[in-house]
């Protein structure tokens, strides 16, 4: 609910007036069923422009630092990105030392649910 809020509401309008961003292949979206998304990742702003402009809802996965923070930014930072929905992984030991269970997991619930799945490769 918070995230169709924020899309809809309050971030989406805004975002689409003041920067204009556009998809290069839209065409390619399904409109049901699921769709993984890999997106460049220029700055901490596409993962706030990508979602707002498909019209379908988007679980990211989000490196397990923004659901860790301590202090009141760090409450609200991680209630902020589990509120939206995002999933954490922890990039910590590089690719051989990788816990690959939060990203299986959240490809099954993304193709389970019919849903969308993104990351920055």
């Amino acid at each position: 609910m918070f995230y169709w809020f924020l899309k809809t509401i309050v971030l989406g309008p805004i975002v689409r007036l003041v920067f204009r961003p556009w998809v290069e292949g839209e065409e390619h979206i399904p409109e049901e069923g699921a769709a993984i998304f890999a997106s460049n990742h220029l700055s901490f702003s596409d993962s706030i422009f990508l979602p707002l402009v498909v019209p379908r809802r988007m679980t990211f996965l989000a490196k397990s630092d923004y659901f860790t923070g301590r202090g009141v930014k760090g409450r609200l930072t991680a209630a902020f990105f589990k509120a939206i929905g995002q999933v954490p992984v922890d990039r910590s030991g590089g690719m051989p030392e990788l816990d690959p269970r939060p990203l299986v997991q959240a490809v099954v619930d993304a193709r389970y649910r019919g849903g969308t799945l993104a990351y920055h490769p």
